[in-house]
């Protein structure tokens, strides 16, 4: 049996090489929060568009600061302003449903928010000069002929590419604006499915009476004749007991005739 060992000067290395990796990671991860410029002001652009691309204008945005960004032993963490205090959703911004929380939360103690916007004729809005944290993006005033956008947060500022970027495009989270459905256009569908509905009752009616009238001309046609048929055959009721008393004479002549048959070969032998 053949033993393998590892000598001091082989092992040693390895370790060398985990630790030193374990060690480029930890300081790159500090120095990633540690780049952070809290002296520096950011800024929230966001593009209204409809499903073809094109820009919505009108309209007002507002923005409120939910939660200043500060460092926990070199870890990101958000904490609640004064005006949102007393609102007790976890601050997860993967939370979909955070944003909802959160208007409706500003909505209910009468939060005014920091900035309205209103949105231009390219369909843009931009607040500037804004504190690193995070904020809530709320359409205060419909574009015209298009619904309400969803509210919804972000950071400020994102990390993409291993680099902090303080001017944020928020156009992604607002995606498509939907266009409202005007009374004329609610109308129309309603006549459309009205219609429809009394087609189909008519056609329903039509399909009744048109079986209503086969059957009655069957009845008809059969109380005329005065036989009485099968079900589904048309054969009538009398050729049966004939047909059954014609089989069994029959059996009985051949029974006969074999028996006779039999007789007369015996006294032939």
């Amino acid at each position: 049996m053949k033993t393998i060992k590892y000598s001091v000067r082989h092992v040693v290395p390895v370790l060398l090489a985990l630790l030193l990796a374990l060690g480029m990671t930890v300081t790159a991860y500090a120095a990633d929060t540690a780049s952070l410029d809290f002296t520096q002001t950011g800024a929230v652009e966001l593009t209204l568009q409809d499903s073809e691309g094109n820009a919505v204008s009108g309209g007002a945005v507002t923005i409120y600061e939910v939660a200043a960004l500060y460092l926990d032993d070199g870890n990101m963490a958000y904490a609640y302003t004064d005006a949102f205090s007393g609102c007790e959703a976890t601050l997860d911004v993967e939370d979909t449903s955070l944003a909802a929380t959160l208007a409706a939360y500003a909505e209910s103690e009468g939060i005014s928010g920091d900035t309205t916007a209103d949105v231009g004729t390219d369909g843009t809005v931009s607040f500037t000069g804004l504190e690193l944290g995070l904020y809530l993006i709320v359409q205060t005033t419909d574009s015209a002929d298009y619904e309400t956008i969803n509210p919804f947060v972000v950071t400020v500022p994102i990390e993409s590419d291993g680099a902090w970027v303080y001017t944020v495009d928020a156009s992604p989270k607002v995606g498509t604006v939907t266009p409202v459905e005007t009374e004329e256009e609610t109308s129309a569908e309603e006549t459309t499915e009205e219609t429809t509905e009394e087609t189909t009752e008519e056609e329903t009616e039509e399909e009744t009476e048109e079986e209503t009238t086969t059957a009655a001309a069957g009845s008809s046609s059969s109380s005329s004749s005065g036989s009485t048929t099968l079900p589904q055959t048309g054969q009538l009721n009398w050729p049966i007991p004939i047909l059954a008393v014609s089989g069994l004479l029959l059996f009985m002549a051949g029974w006969y005739l074999n028996r006779t048959g039999r007789k007369q070969e015996e006294h032939a032998k």
